[in-house]
């Protein structure tokens, strides 16, 4: 499915569109010539065997991908770094990181 990213409006009558915003980066999409106002949301099936995570494979597994820590910037990337860096923030896509220990465990699970 396709989400809106905020500052973007949704056209009356579109069905294929989901009603959330994930708080993604408005700039590629909006400002861009190729941009739509849209970001196309992968399934989640198999999503444990496609990582590393992130644009940049900065993120190893999905147990680090939904680990706050990732937002600081003393974090250590556990996939890419990029060259001399040892510790970064990995931010962006914070969709999820509020999920309970629980919560979080039955998702990577799935």
């Amino acid at each position: 499915m396709l989400t809106p990213v905020t500052g973007f409006k949704v056209k009356q009558g579109t069905n294929d569109v989901l009603k959330i915003f994930v708080n993604t980066d408005p700039y590629l999409t909006l400002n861009t010539r190729r941009g739509t106002g849209y970001y196309k949301i992968p399934s989640l099936k198999g999503v444990w065997y496609r990582g590393p995570f992130e644009h940049n494979g900065s993120v190893a597994t999905l147990e680090d991908w939904f680990d706050l820590r990732r937002l600081r910037d003393d974090y250590v990337p556990t996939a890419f770094r990029g060259y001399g860096v040892t510790t970064r923030a990995v931010k962006g896509h914070e969709f999820g990181l509020s999920l309970t220990p629980e919560e979080r465990t039955a998702f990577i699970a799935f």
